[in-house]
């Protein structure tokens, strides 16, 4: 694989190694996940898998305009899910999903150039107070300076966190939130040796949550996230490299509640390991090391925990491939009167290729979030499944199954307005007669199915 190869793959590590310090709530997803792949400036290579590899008979065509590629798709799913708010014996619903995106992309020879804009909306039939739209739009480029590569990329994003989500303040309707992301990278290549300077930038700003039905401003959690470092490569080879990154990231919280004690902290990670991007059976980027996070209040202190990013791909058979991460971070407070904690996720994935054109996926991940304040772990657990139907270049059909059994520390209880008891929902007021229990509302502790099926058209 050339330089330009090595590139990616450089730039990808340091992308990946953002959401390791930064996610707004923990959903086995980060902010990572949502920013258009195709967009310069935010590309994340994952390596090639059995479900990601090229099919020539069946690819997007897309629309040439001039020097650019045009890409639309409009992805309509109906789907059923046994528990919407997390709750348990909390309520189901039929849904509707849609997903319209477009993109268009440069098919320059030397510098890039994209833009990028997606929507997913989600209709309840029978809970309409559970419909929400997320979106996203993103603009970004890439140029080469003789060796040197210089990348950077705005996104903004319209998200949502859920009662389901683990880490985060119970809410029993979905909660709205801004990002705005500014990136740059510049790669600097002298002989075996790579090195990438980045800075990310981004800011949260937070809507309503409702806790026992009553609504509960977040904007307590609006912050800046400033993350600068630089990521190291030693190139043993054209395919494998020694990687160290070191990162700098300062959280400052916008609006902190009166009387209470600041959320805003200042971060160092190390991190260090081995990236190889054969062709052949194994592929594998295993990175571990240590964040050191400081608190601005004395009584959180400082935080050390161990960090690291982990994905390894193999590849039995060309019809069979599995994949395998690990991801371990600290967490910025997602409630006033905490000090966050420490969330690890880990899963697997299989994909196979039952026929050229029909392939299916079996999946299952864990994930514990481990508050700082002695006050419990909770844990999450998720297997699941899928098929995609390849009909043909313009047209798919999905369907996919999902179960998730989430556990907390245990229960909370309201003493006069303020939920107390709860890692999730510490100190939020709300209007409760006292002692009132709410089992397992601010802990998260359910079961659920959902259950989705798909028609995916393109231009």
């Amino acid at each position: 694989m050339g330089r330009s190869g090595t590139r990616r793959r450089l730039s990808c590590v340091g992308v990946g190694l953002l959401a390791l310090s930064l996610s707004p709530g923990a959903r086995a997803q980060y902010v990572e996940s949502y920013f258009p792949t195709g967009t310069p400036g935010f590309d994340r290579e994952q390596g090639v898998t059995v479900l990601s590899r090229l099919r020539p008979l069946y690819e997007e065509p897309g629309v040439r305009l001039g020097a650019y590629t045009i890409n639309a798709r409009l992805d309509e799913s109906v789907g059923y899910d046994s528990n919407i708010t997390g709750i348990s014996g909390g309520p189901s619903s039929g849904f509707i999903k849609t997903s319209p995106s477009i993109s268009a992309n440069s098919n320059w020879s030397r510098n890039r150039f994209g833009v990028a804009a997606s929507m997913d909306k989600y209709s309840y039939f029978s809970a309409s107070k559970q419909n929400y739209t997320n979106y996203s739009a993103s603009i970004g480029g890439g140029y080469t300076i003789g060796r040197h590569d210089l990348n950077v990329g705005y996104s903004h994003l319209r998200q949502h966190q859920l009662g389901t989500d683990i880490g985060t303040v119970a809410t029993t309707t979905p909660l709205a939130y801004d990002v705005d992301a500014v990136r740059a990278d510049y790669t600097i290549e002298a002989g075996r040796f790579s090195f990438v300077p980045n800075l990310d930038v981004r800011l949260f700003q937070f809507g309503n949550a409702s806790v026992v039905g009553q609504p509960t401003n977040q904007n307590f959690r609006d912050r800046t996230v400033v993350i600068g470092g630089v990521t190291t490569r030693y190139q043993l080879s054209d395919q494998r490299g020694i990687l160290v990154v070191l990162q700098g990231i300062n959280s400052h919280y916008i609006r902190p509640q009166d009387q209470q004690v600041s959320n805003n902290s200042k971060s160092v990670l190390l991190l260090a390991g081995i990236d190889y991007q054969a062709t052949g059976l194994w592929r594998y980027r295993i990175l571990g090391g240590v964040e050191v996070r400081d608190f601005a209040a004395s009584q959180y202190g400082t935080r050390t925990a161990p960090v690291a990013e982990a994905n390894v791909i193999y590849t039995p058979t060309g019809l069979t491939t599995l994949t395998g991460f690990v991801r371990r971070q600290i967490e910025d407070p997602q409630s006033e009167g905490t000090a966050g904690y420490t969330f690890t996720t880990t899963g697997l994935v299989v994909d196979h290729e039952l026929r050229r054109n029909v392939l299916l996926q079996g999946r299952g991940s864990f994930q514990a979030a481990e508050y700082f304040q002695g006050t419990g772990t909770t844990t999450s657990y998720s297997l699941g499944g899928g098929a995609n139907w390849l009909v043909n270049r313009r047209v798919r059909l999905s369907a996919d199954y999902d179960f998730t059994q989430q556990s907390g520390p245990g229960n909370a209880t309201v003493v006069g307005t303020q939920v107390v008891n709860s890692p999730l929902s510490l100190n939020q007021q709300v209007s409760t007669p006292v002692g009132q229990q709410l089992n397992t509302l601010t802990t998260g502790s359910y079961n659920r199915n959902v259950l989705l099926f798909g028609i995916h058209l393109s231009l």
